[in-house]
Parts: C-alpha cells; sequence; structure tokens
C-alpha cells in the first residue's frame, strides 16, 4: 500500500470499541486490504481512543482528536451554510439508516445544515458481520444517553 498518500476511510456506527465500524471496502483512493489486514486495521481504528490513552501512560485522554473531529465537522457545516457545494462530513446525528436511533454516517450539508443522510453504501461481508456484532452494544449506548436526558 502506499500509505503516504492521504487516504480517507469513512467509520460509521458509534463511538467507541466495536460500536466503530471502519468502512474499509470505501476508502479514497481505493486499495485493497487482504483479510488479515482488514481485521487488524479494524481493530486498531475502533481502539485508537484506548491505544491513545495508553500512550499517555495515565497522564490524559485522546481529547484533541474530539476536538479536531469537532472543529472539522463545524468549519464543514459553515462552509455548507455559506454557500459550498458537496460538502461531506461523518456525523452522530438521529439517524434512520438502521433500526438504531442514532448513527454515525456521511451526511451531505447545505444552507440549511443537514440536507441528506448517505447512508453507509454497500458493506462487504466482513463490514456486515462487524456491524451485526455492534448492533446490542451501541443500542445499550444510546439507550444509557436517552435515559440520561430524560433523567
Amino acid at each position: 500500500k502506499q500509505w503516504y498518500q492521504r487516504r480517507v476511510a469513512i467509520t460509521a456506527g458509534g463511538h467507541a470499541g466495536v460500536t466503530i465500524l471502519p468502512l474499509l471496502s470505501q476508502v479514497e483512493p481505493s486499495c485493497e486490504f487482504t483479510d488479515e489486514e482488514r481485521a487488524a486495521l479494524t481493530v486498531r481504528i475502533q481502539n485508537a481512543g484506548t491505544e491513545v490513552v495508553e500512550a499517555k501512560a495515565g497522564g490524559g485522554s485522546a481529547t484533541l482528536s474530539m476536538a479536531y473531529a469537532g472543529a472539522r465537522f463545524a468549519f464543514a457545516l459553515l462552509q455548507a451554510m455559506n454557500g459550498a457545494k458537496n460538502v461531506v462530513e461523518c456525523s452522530y446525528v438521529h439517524s434512520n439508516v438502521t433500526d438504531m436511533e442514532f448513527f454515525s454516517t456521511p451526511l451531505l450539508l447545505g444552507p440549511g445544515g443537514l440536507e441528506e443522510n448517505l447512508g453507509m453504501g454497500t458493506l462487504t461481508d466482513f463490514e456486515q458481520e462487524c456491524f451485526e456484532k455492534m448492533i446490542p452494544e451501541l443500542t445499550g449506548s444510546i439507550q444509557k444517553g436517552i435515559d440520561f436526558v430524560n433523567k
């Protein structure tokens, strides 16, 4: 693989661990992965936050990554609201893409905010298997969040 070349990978689903679904079949520019590479990359992406915390040896968390993601989304939204076309960013939103009430997918942004939820696209068998495995944990996390807000 030419890893020095910038590649964009979509992650769908939730926020942590198995609830993160890297859609490596949709990497742009496209490239091929062996089954072993795909499995290893999936786990590494799912546990990236933990990896950062461990690297900091208890001296903090992965808040810089979350801040960057928030800033990137805010800048994209502002660009779209100011007339830029074809602005797409992933975000965790109220969604009808799956049976889960909230889900992260690529979103088309426009002058009024969210214009279209672009969904997950076609999943490979491996990605579908990972999706099925995430459902119980993500559903439970969503319910905990709803319960917390409704207290």
